[in-house]
């Protein structure tokens, strides 16, 4: 589990790396006024309540900018999601409908760039149910 971690915040910290030394090599005369920056993210879920594999972490990529990307398997609307709170996972609308009452938490995380600023969002829910519903589409992989 530490691995995947590991590899997530190496992944961010690439990232915002690639970023910073992409705007100090390109001249401001020359910036393109409509140049977006990459969205990247390392989304992972770990967890005694997954029902494919109890207690091993899941972990997916997703890139938005300029489009959907990723080893998400619904990137497009994990996308759409994210764009609609410009990010802020914390911020999305959850879902209504019933799950079941019971403990066995999972811990959704997510560690990158967004716009251009870094992302570090850990929440831990009762079960994979609850975080689905809270997190939509994001952390359904």
């Amino acid at each position: 589990m530490r691995t995947h971690k590991a590899l997530a915040t190496t992944l961010a910290t690439a990232v915002a790396a690639t970023l910073s030394l992409w705007a100090l090599a390109v001249p401001q005369a020359q910036a393109v006024p409509m140049l977006q920056e990459p969205d990247a993210l390392v989304l992972t879920v770990s967890g005694p309540g997954l029902t494919a594999s109890p207690g091993v972490e899941q972990a997916a990529t997703l890139s938005c900018t300029p489009t959907a990307a990723g080893d998400h398997p619904d990137a497009a609307s994990a996308c759409s999601a994210l764009l609609g709170v410009d990010g802020d996972i914390a911020a999305l609308p959850a879902a209504k409908g019933i799950c079941p009452d019971f403990y066995l938490p999972v811990t959704a995380e997510a560690i990158g760039v967004w716009n251009g600023q870094q992302v570090s969002f850990q929440q831990t829910y009762p079960n994979t149910c609850m975080m689905l519903r809270a997190t939509g589409a994001v952390f359904n992989f």
